[in-house]
């Protein structure tokens, strides 16, 4: 039987002890093994997003990495993931109205790239837990753990209002193939 929220945020709080004080967090899906958070700070949810050479999270999921990026682990390889569809990096978390942020997160000790998390709207924060639920936080600092690891950089992307407004909404799932 499917645990309760109330069951899911008492466990994401023992993994996340940061977010028993944040007044913003909150559950805001079902888990899916769908996608995962690199995907969903890209605004995807049809597809698991990591190098291919990593494999395949389950016999379902489709995994799929920007073309003409290096396939790596290291921070480096994430940053030109998100060069790659038009974001820069930038100096804070803070709002700025226009953009759209995400924050990378990475193993000091090994220094490599671990997660990622992006803006909402309405300044809070969202992230998917793996193969489990997404969440909303107040800032890109209280998910930070020794799994998570700790914040390594802010990007951010122009959304411009009338233009490309849809490219900071929801995206469509892809029409092409992608390969299983």
């Amino acid at each position: 039987m499917d645990k309760s929220v109330e069951e899911i945020r008492k466990i994401v709080i023992n993994i996340f002890p940061k977010l028993a004080l944040d007044k913003d967090f909150k559950i805001t899906s079902k888990a899916t093994p769908d996608y995962n958070c690199i995907a969903w700070a890209f605004n995807y949810e049809d597809r698991w997003m990591q190098p291919p050479y990593l494999g395949k999270p389950n016999l379902d999921s489709v995994v799929w990495w920007p073309p003409e990026v290096p396939e790596g682990m290291e921070i480096d390889c994430l940053i030109k993931a998100f060069e790659k569809d038009g974001y820069v990096l930038c100096d804070t978390f803070e709002h700025e109205e226009g953009f759209r942020k995400v924050a990378l997160y990475v193993d000091e000790e090994k220094q490599k790239w671990t997660h990622a998390a992006r803006e909402k709207r309405d300044t809070t924060w969202t992230s998917k837990l793996g193969t489990n639920v997404d969440i909303q936080h107040g800032t890109p600092y209280t998910i930070e753990n020794d799994d998570y690891g700790t914040v390594h950089c802010f990007m951010k992307k122009e959304c411009e209002e009338k233009t490309q407004i849809k490219q900071c909404k929801k995206r469509p799932k892809s029409k092409r193939k992608i390969k299983k």
